[in-house]
């Protein structure tokens, strides 16, 4: 492999949403190892920041990939953090024209798309690195320890909660733009596919069958507080509603950072707009092309006979992971805060692990910034290797769209 260690890594960054922005912040802090030549997105406003903290001139600016890709610019890499549906596409395309890929989580919509990404990483030598947060984190990390200590014994069974969020539930999968109709994939495949790739790099992926159970829909009208009004800026009973857009954007500022100010707009006003006149508005109860389901369960068995069940649940007070591992000799047992040992042998101590120190941690505890680190270390390299490569993801995309049938 080409050894680039003497020069710097020329990136383009394709879609400027939230997830590439917090990627492009390790670029922006290691100017030495990597730097942004080329912003690719079709909403010019969502440029104007980043075009200026990386002294990017106009002509460096695109609106389409085709339209990078016409400039002859010359790069090295690009993030691509559009839509899901666009990563497919977008995806084939860098890497046909030579480019290593840092790509958002999910590969494709379909298990043909993502078969095509690793095939054409193949067949192109260039590196389709999964955005697979969890295999970076610092307490994840410990699990996976935790389970290959010997002193555990081997893997019984794993059991794995994602819950997500209420506000996250609305904002993302309900008012947004991943509320399945839309996005031709299902919510359990978008929001849990690397937490499925989490359970099969606990237990290994020689899975020999997949069953899955889908929840009932919450968010439907016949599920609408009666004096609910279809926006919530417009609702009499919205303070007293746990999904209220107007708490949640213009009260608390929160899952804010994916809206843009017009020119002489104030955040207000901004804020103000987008509850009357944007989908982001609209009560959760009134949105037609919405069909989100509330809870999905995974269940694995394995030819090693170990059985694994991942479960979603929307909208819940609680925004984290629970993961309990029945080993031999002891229960693993973890919340994203602490990692519980309990011993089989009662003559044994039981042991707690502290990880509150993580939810202090911008970037998830610091692992969006490593996922780029390895990302760009490895191309510098030329080694080419990194923790979540798409050969390695397309398993637990697969068993997503298997739970789907």
């Amino acid at each position: 492999m080409h050894d680039m260690s003497d020069r710097k890594v020329r990136i383009a960054a394709v879609g400027l949403g939230n997830r590439t922005c917090k990627y492009l912040s390790y670029v922006s802090e290691h100017r030495d190892m990597a730097e942004v030549v080329a912003l690719v997105d079709p909403d010019a406003s969502r440029m104007h920041g980043l075009r200026a903290g990386f002294s990017l001139s106009e002509d460096r600016c695109f609106s389409s990939l085709d339209d990078l890709v016409a400039s002859g610019l010359e790069l090295d890499a690009c993030i691509i953090g559009t839509p899901d549906i666009f990563h497919h596409e977008l995806t084939l395309q860098a890497l046909h024209n030579g480019w290593h890929v840092l790509l958002e989580k999910p590969m494709g919509q379909t298990e043909s798309q993502c078969r095509d990404i690793v095939q054409a990483s193949i067949e192109t030598g260039k590196i389709v690195t999964v955005c697979y947060v969890l295999r970076y984190h610092p307490y994840f990390n410990k699990l996976k320890q935790l389970s290959e200590d010997p002193k555990m014994g081997r893997i019984l069974s794993v059991r794995h909660i994602e819950r997500v969020g209420r506000d996250r539930t609305a904002h993302t999968f309900v008012r947004g733009p991943w509320n399945m109709k839309e996005m031709n994939t299902t919510v359990f495949f978008t929001k849990c596919c690397h937490d499925v790739d989490f359970v099969l790099w606990l237990t290994g992926d020689d899975v020999d069958s997949v069953k899955s159970y889908m929840g009932e829909r919450i968010f439907t009208e016949g599920n609408a507080p009666e004096q609910a009004a279809k926006r919530c800026i417009d609702c009499e009973i919205e303070r007293k509603c746990p999904y209220s857009a107007v708490d949640l954007y213009l009260r608390r500022k929160d899952w804010i950072k994916g809206f843009t100010c017009q020119p002489g707009e104030t955040q207000e006003e901004m804020l103000t707009r987008m509850l009357k006149d944007s989908r982001y508005g609209r009560c959760v109860y009134d949105c037609p092309e919405n069909d989100v389901i509330d809870r999905q369960s995974m269940i694995l068995e394995l030819k090693s006979g170990i059985r694994a069940e991942i479960i979603m649940e929307c909208g819940t007070d609680e925004k984290d992971r629970m993961t309990v591992i029945e080993c031999e000799n002891a229960t693993i047992s973890g919340d994203e805060s602490y990692i519980d040992i309990t011993y089989r042998n009662p003559s044994e101590n039981p042991e707690r692990h502290d990880f509150l120190w993580t939810r202090k941690q911008d970037f998830h505890a610091g692992a969006d910034l490593i996922i780029v680190k390895e990302f760009i270390d490895s191309i510098r390299e030329g080694h080419l290797r990194t923790r979540t490569p798409a050969q390695t993801s397309l398993s637990s995309h697969i068993l997503c769209f298997q739970a789907e049938n």
